[in-house]
């Protein structure tokens, strides 16, 4: 008889490189396709040793070292260098600050530097240790993203119920606090627009990268984390329209309560001037002004100076000037 075919298993994965025992504590998760080192003091001595063992550029290391950088995206010999905008809020005042989570992506590697603990780290670490086919580079660096992105709306919500809330205020009563708000919230738009801006041209170049960075099945991923960042641009430029409009509400209220001011000023003056024309005509140091040896003089004067005020503002009245 003849032996029976031999049956092959599959090979198993090889195995990673070592991690060196001064990075192990940097390690945050390590399966057969991914390990995942996460790094929260830039400017340890940790991060040059990361980029000895993966050939990390100096530059990298300096940009990750200063912040205030933009969402971008650099190509290197073995590893792509991803920086995204963090977004952190404080809805008591609508204040709206970014900071930077620096993403080192290899074929086999997933380094993250931030300043101190970050949400998007924490909440996703726990997806991909507990989601086996989320243990790729790529699928945790859109992990990371799109942590990322699903924040940026829900603020933009938020800021959206504040300018309707300005508009009703200055409907009903325009202060100066108003206007401070009107360009605090404007600012914070502005600069909105132009972190998110730089997650579109950033998720854009990720849409043209190809293997090794990540898998073909990707692009659909890609393709729903840029659709995101494209609402979160036309919300905010919706927002800034209303903005813009909900100003001049504030400025064209404020231009009829000085109307309103500048027409009772008038009005008083218009009724002022008949009375300061006969006062200062009779005030004049003469001996002989008509009228003044008169013996009804004085009365007539004290009826004009009564019955010139109640016309004009009977006159006023009718007209709806008051």
């Amino acid at each position: 008889m003849g032996q029976p075919p031999e049956v092959k298993t599959p090979a198993a994965p090889a195995p990673a490189a070592a991690v060196p025992a001064e990075l192990r504590p940097l390690l945050i998760h390590e399966s057969a396709h991914l390990r995942w080192f996460h790094l929260e003091e830039p400017d340890s001595p940790l991060l040059e040793r990361l980029g000895q063992e993966f050939g990390f550029h100096e530059l990298e290391i300096e940009d990750c070292r200063h912040q205030r950088h933009t969402a971008k995206l650099e190509e290197y010999e073995n590893h792509i260098f991803v920086i995204g905008n963090t977004l952190h809020f404080v809805p008591e005042t609508l204040g709206v600050w970014f900071g930077e989570l620096a993403m080192f992506v290899g074929h086999d590697f997933l380094i993250t530097v931030h300043v101190g603990p970050t949400r998007s780290v924490t909440e996703r670490l726990v997806r991909v240790k507990a989601i086996t086919k989320l243990q790729r580079p790529d699928r945790a660096l859109y992990e990371l993203l799109d942590s990322m992105g699903d924040r940026y709306l829900p603020v933009l919500d938020q800021i959206g119920e504040r300018i309707d809330q300005l508009e009703d205020e200055i409907h009903q009563h325009a202060t100066p606090k108003a206007l401070e708000e009107i360009f605090a919230v404007r600012r914070g738009l502005t600069e909105f627009r132009r972190i998110v801006g730089s997650m579109r041209e950033m998720v854009n170049s990720l849409m043209r990268q190809r293997a090794p960075y990540y898998r073909a099945d990707m692009a659909a991923y890609w393709r729903d984390l840029y659709d995101h960042i494209i609402r979160a641009l036309t919300t905010i430029e919706n927002h800034r329209e209303l903005l813009a409009s909900v100003l001049e509400i504030y400025l064209s209220s404020m231009a009829n309560r000085t109307n309103d001011v500048m027409k009772v000023l008038t009005v008083w003056a218009t009724i002022a001037l008949p009375l300061v024309v006969i006062t200062g005509y009779f005030g004049m140091n003469f001996q002989h002004l008509p009228l003044l040896e008169w013996r009804y003089g004085p009365m007539m004067v004290n009826a004009l100076v009564i019955l010139l005020p109640v016309g004009l503002l009977y006159f006023f009245r009718k007209r709806g000037w008051l």
